[in-house]
């Protein structure tokens, strides 16, 4: 018999063999009676003041005698174990027999497809960039390079989205059930195991490429059709119904259901369907730049003491400022990475960070932003794209003072924070050169003043933050979409036409991998239950 046993905290010096007896003590069990365990989730508590320990939740096996007595126990800290079991999707069909329509295959658009083979209504997934393979196989020419940049297949589009090459985060403070749903499938196609116990999962951008294509193969087993290098161009809409949408290449797709998945840097699509009366709003979004150490001075930071031994992985943070005109925070912080430009078209530049699956690189990054309301995006209130004009405005501002065209404008810390230029840079990860330069020429004052407070309140907590060799690269600028494409609350489908389904971090639904994927997941479950006449 199985009970969940939380919270059975580890030291550095004990193994996971010793968790048997560690779990009879503290259950007040005698040792004979623990039969066996499975690691449920597994985390690293590093808070300041004490030597790193490992945190465990456990499916522990006890003789059924136990088990009963610590269930039936008021305050025995176990509860029964439900062994998570990927849920059954029913199959339906459609009187009108046409294929649902899905557009981008970042994972709001990979896992509605998911979603909807299983229910046996395979999709045709529209996606502007290149597979996968491809795609990387042209990034990385282009950083060589041997191959000019392509502005229909990059960092932001192409197979898997813009998510592909980043650290491949796979958490998310969304609490749902289909959560751990998309870690099985992502395991099932290659991911290590691990990411389904590690309380921060995550895979690497050099794991993605091949996991995705893998989920792309069983998509295609079940009858989903990709069409790559294939850019929507227009929406039909017909009586407040979709109707079609038209792509280039291939011209007119009948359709009566459309997932849009979109990207948050598809501007030029958001734009041609604000033009067609398709209802968006303007929403919050952060904007800031990225913060980058060695890696030895972040282990150092967080470990203490602990530093170097073999168990501890290169150490992560999520940091906080309290501000009170808005706080400034950690945003995807990437250790062993790398800072990256992550732009779609020549003449705007804004960075991300990345990070392969072991994280064994010299440097860590991370965004640091503040949150944007729509009133301070200096506009109209009717202009509800006002906020991708900022942020244009802020790209090509910092690509003007870029020296190659996908650099980026840089400061070593401390000048950035003491309000100098630097003369030089120490060396970073960033692939291409990068330019010192004031960074009041392409940040607005607020945004400015809020890392500057932020960071300073940072240092001062951390001195060793203030490091003279730590560097600050902008801008970060694409962190979530400063537009909301609208939906019904209860159909998930725009109030502009009936089948058209917004979804994921594009349409302003979603702040990463997780998030959107479970969204996309929702997105199809209800179109599903629409047409097998349940409601959701």
């Amino acid at each position: 018999m199985t009970v969940l046993y939380r919270d059975l905290s580890l030291s550095l010096e004990d193994d996971e063999s010793d968790i048997p007896r560690l779990v009879a003590r503290k259950l007040r069990v005698l040792p004979e009676s623990v039969l066996g365990f499975e690691v449920v989730r597994k985390s690293i508590d590093a808070r300041k003041g004490r030597l790193p320990r490992f945190t465990y939740t456990l499916a522990v096996e006890l003789v059924p005698a136990e088990e009963e007595r610590l269930l039936a126990k008021s305050g025995a800290r176990v509860e029964p174990y439900v062994p998570f079991e990927v849920p059954t999707t029913a199959r339906v069909s459609s009187e009108s027999g046409k294929r649902p329509v899905v557009i981008g295959s970042g994972p709001a658009g990979l896992f509605a497809a998911y979603r909807l083979a299983q229910a046996g209504r395979p999709a045709i997934v529209i996606e502007r960039g290149l597979a996968v393979r491809e795609r990387s196989i042209q990034w990385n020419a282009f950083l060589k390079g041997r191959q000019p940049f392509d502005t229909e297949s990059n960092l932001l589009y192409g197979e898997g989205g813009a998510g592909t090459y980043s650290d491949g985060k796979l958490y998310s403070r969304v609490n749902d059930p289909r959560a751990p749903e998309v870690l099985r499938a992502l395991a099932d196609c290659g991911a290590p195991k691990d990411i389904l116990i590690e309380a921060k999962p995550h895979v690497g951008s050099n794991l993605l490429p091949s996991i995705i294509r893998r989920l792309r193969d069983q998509l295609i087993d079940q009858g989903t059709e990709f069409r790559f290098s294939t850019l929507m161009t227009d929406l039909l809409i017909e009586d407040g119904r979709v109707v079609g949408v038209v792509t280039e290449p291939g011209g007119v797709i009948d359709c009566s259901t459309v997932f849009l998945g979109l990207g948050h840097s598809a501007r030029d699509t958001l734009r041609m369907l604000h033009g067609r009366g398709v209802q968006m709003e303007r929403k919050p979004f952060q904007i800031g730049a990225r913060v980058e150490h060695s890696q030895d001075l972040v282990n150092e930071m967080q470990y203490g003491a602990a530093t170097g031994h073999e168990k501890l992985p290169p150490a992560d943070y999520r940091l906080i400022q309290k501000r009170k005109t808005g706080d400034l925070f950690s945003f995807c912080m990437c250790p062993g990475g790398e800072i990256l430009p992550s732009t779609e078209k020549p003449g705007f530049i804004c960075v991300n960070g990345a990070s392969r699956f072991k994280r064994i690189g010299d440097f860590a990054n991370s965004g640091f932003v503040v949150t944007l309301e729509p009133q301070e995006f200096g506009a109209a209130a009717s202009d509800v794209l006002a906020g991708i004009t900022l942020q244009e405005r802020i790209e090509a501002d910092a690509a003007r003072l870029a020296s190659h065209p996908f650099g980026a404008p840089a400061l070593r810390l401390p000048d950035f924070l003491d309000r100098r230029v630097s003369r030089d840079l120490p060396p970073t990860s960033y692939p291409l050169p990068l330019s010192t330069a004031p960074f009041e020429e392409f940040l607005p004052p607020l945004v400015l003043d809020a890392l500057r407070e932020g960071l300073e309140g940072l240092c001062q907590r951390i001195p060793s933050f203030r490091d003279p060799e730590a560097v600050i690269v902008g801008p970060e600028s694409r962190s979530s979409s400063p537009v909301r494409i609208l939906r019904d609350e209860a159909t998930l489908e725009s109030p502009s036409a009936s089948g058209l389904y917004p979804m994921g971090e594009g349409a302003g639904f979603a702040g990463g991998i997780l998030s959107a994927a479970i969204d996309g997941m929702l997105c199809a479950e209800t179109h599903l239950a629409t047409l097998s006449g349940r409601t959701s």
